[in-house]
């Protein structure tokens, strides 16, 4: 058992979803355009992410913070199950944490304001399409830049700068959530499960297409890393190939 990694995923998601969710909070009292409050809000979480990644919590754990990428790397034998149950497990209470925070050091109007959920007009088929694809198309990015020795290191950087742009392109549609434990510390928090299957079905579904479409692509080659933040030295619980 790994538990100062789990315990470094369980401190990242709750990092990531406080500042995600800081970014939904002080936007509700800007009067601009939905475009730049997306983008402010895809900035907040981005920013959240890179920093876990690039801190000592990132170079320990990986620096996954969500399930679909934790999934994805088990799926490629690069986890063990009972470490990658443990990653997922950390990352859910991790972002009951950010949440609870969050909730609780602001004073929302409006809490269900911190829920991802589907924008008004959209049925559900199209909401979990989106969520499936953005989802695989995440985690393809991982893949590919940690298998890059060129591109590896920015990684972190990368998936940041995705993020702004699929909240901005995505989240009057669903939410743009990219990330189960996003939508769970929330619902846990508010009691409050709206939709939670889309995106469990969406996170499932896009770890498996990504996996999928990777592997088909690369003829069965594995991933190179399972750092976000790449070939860390130090201790390392993945069976990948980087020299570290």
């Amino acid at each position: 058992m790994n538990w100062i990694e789990y315990f470094c995923e369980f401190t990242g998601t709750a990092i990531h979803l406080f500042a995600g969710l800081t970014g939904i909070y002080l936007i509700s009292f800007v009067n601009a355009p939905d475009i730049i409050k997306y983008f402010a809000i895809g900035l907040f979480f981005a920013v959240g992410l890179v920093i876990v990644v690039y801190s000592p919590l990132g170079k320990r754990s990986g620096g996954h913070i969500n399930p679909a990428v934790t999934g994805a790397f088990w799926l490629s034998g690069l986890m063990s199950g009972i470490d990658a149950a443990c990653y997922v497990v950390a990352q859910f209470a991790g972002a009951v944490l950010g949440a609870w925070l969050a909730l609780t050091v602001f004073d929302w109007k409006n809490p269900a304001a911190a829920l991802a959920l589907p924008g008004l007009d959209y049925p559900v088929l199209p909401v979990l399409i989106v969520e499936v694809v953005i989802t695989s198309a995440l985690v393809i990015a991982v893949f590919s830049f940690v298998s890059s020795p060129k591109l590896g290191k920015f990684t972190g950087i990368a998936i940041g700068m995705y993020i702004v742009v699929v909240t901005v392109l995505f989240a009057a549609v669903s939410g743009a959530s990219l990330n189960l434990a996003r939508n769970f510390g929330p619902a846990v928090m508010l009691l409050r499960f709206d939709y939670i299957w889309v995106y469990f079905t969406a996170s499932l579904l896009g770890a498996l297409v990504a996996y999928g479409l990777f592997h088909g692509a690369t003829m069965g080659a594995q991933p190179r890393c399972c750092k976000l933040c790449y070939k860390t030295e130090g201790p390392c619980l993945f069976k990948c190939k980087c020299e570290f």
